[in-house]
């Protein structure tokens, strides 16, 4: 059992968070030659793994053909361009390890440097931060909830009503979405151009969750009576909408993991997702846990706010939590709409969204002290 573990830690964690380097190649054309070749043979670990390149090209002059294939295939990949030109993060596979991989590079009348880079995602690495991801959203879950239990102490009923009221939030934006996002983008697009598509875009995205999740908050307080009550009502409602949406993404994860590991058609893309993910983000099976906490904390804080507003009759409190809400996911929405969520870390979209997490902490704390102050008025 020592051992099994051990070999976690020492082995698949690592390269879990880390690529493993197959070729790592920089070539400088300094003659004008007809023709300059290059071979290169390596082996993958593991049937069924994947391979990324990465390929940047800074020939002053002249041209750059990459050939590779082997590991099941004939051909994987066959590359060519003139002066500069760059392929980042492309990937193949699954490849088999029973064959060699052969890499021929050709430069032709070329003068100026170059740089190759194959890496090798290793599909058990990829399965278990699946698993991990999943199973640490769930503890979390499990964890927050028990710490509700013994420091809110109030019914049930309430996490139950703010899981209720996102899930029904949720089912009337998917609907909305599924119907009105292409012709919306798509208007946006055609009227703006692609800053004011991606600008306008990303509070179209944003404004979908405000007006649907936090709008269903508020129409379940006008028709439930006693969920303004007091603010152990309005935290639990929030932690509720939260909660729910983390055990359904962590058990989605696990979903996904039993999937792969059964064989079934959507399996690579699953793992072709994965290996996309891995190579630009750093430790990634914290990714999960790390956002659901940002997102539990949002979830509760502009419900909280909600509840306050009625609770006080003052929207200005509306309207704030109706902004933390949409201001999160219009930044999310950005990151989507421009592409960026599969070329950059998504370390840097979570750094973006602390900010609103870490005022969500005072926030509510804020909304305790004056909401017992509002209970001692009335009585």
């Amino acid at each position: 059992m020592k051992k099994a573990i051990l070999s976690i830690l020492l082995v698949i964690v690592p390269n879990a968070i880390f690529a493993r380097t197959l070729l790592d190649y920089r070539g400088q054309e300094v003659t004008d030659n007809d023709t300059s070749h290059y071979e290169f043979t390596f082996a993958m670990s593991e049937n069924g793994n994947r391979m990324v390149m990465d390929l940047k090209s800074e020939l002053e002059h002249g041209g750059l053909n990459v050939w590779f294939g082997g590991a099941g295939y004939q051909v994987i990949g066959n590359y060519s361009g003139e002066r500069s030109f760059s392929y980042e993060h492309v990937i193949f596979g699954p490849l088999n390890d029973t064959e060699l991989v052969n890499v021929k590079i050709t430069a032709y009348h070329a003068i100026g440097t170059w740089h190759i880079r194959f890496q090798e995602i290793s599909r058990s690495a990829s399965l278990f931060s699946l698993l991990l991801s999943g199973c640490l959203v769930i503890l979390l879950t499990v964890g927050i909830t028990l710490w509700w239990k013994k420091y809110i102490q109030t019914s049930w009923r309430w996490l139950l009503v703010g899981a209720g009221a996102w899930f029904v939030g949720v089912i009337f934006k998917f609907v909305v979405a599924y119907f009105a996002n292409a012709p919306v983008l798509e208007m946006i697009k055609s009227i703006l151009g692609n800053a004011g598509y991606l600008t306008l875009g990303s509070v179209y995205v944003g404004l979908l969750t405000g007006v649907f999740e936090i709008g269903m908050t508020l129409a379940f307080a006008l028709l439930i009576k006693g969920m303004y009550e007091n603010a152990k009502h309005a935290l639990s409602i929030g932690l509720g909408a939260g909660l729910v949406e983390a055990l359904l993404i962590g058990f989605a994860s696990i979903g996904n993991y039993l999937m792969v590991i059964m064989g079934t058609s959507n399996s690579d893309a699953i793992t072709g997702a994965l290996a996309q993910a891995a190579i630009v983000t750093p430790l990634l099976p914290l990714i999960s846990p790390v956002e659901r906490i940002i997102a539990i904390l949002c979830h509760a804080s502009s419900r909280v706010l909600v509840l306050f507003a009625l609770a006080q009759r003052r929207q200005r409190f509306f309207w704030a939590g109706f902004l933390i809400l949409t201001a999160i996911d219009a930044i999310a929405g950005y990151f989507h709409l421009s592409g960026l969520i599969s070329k950059i870390s998504t370390w840097w979209v979570e750094l973006l969204l602390i900010p609103f997490a870490a005022i969500s902490i005072p926030i509510i704390i804020w909304c305790f002290r004056n909401w017992r102050k509002i209970d001692t008025k009335k009585r």
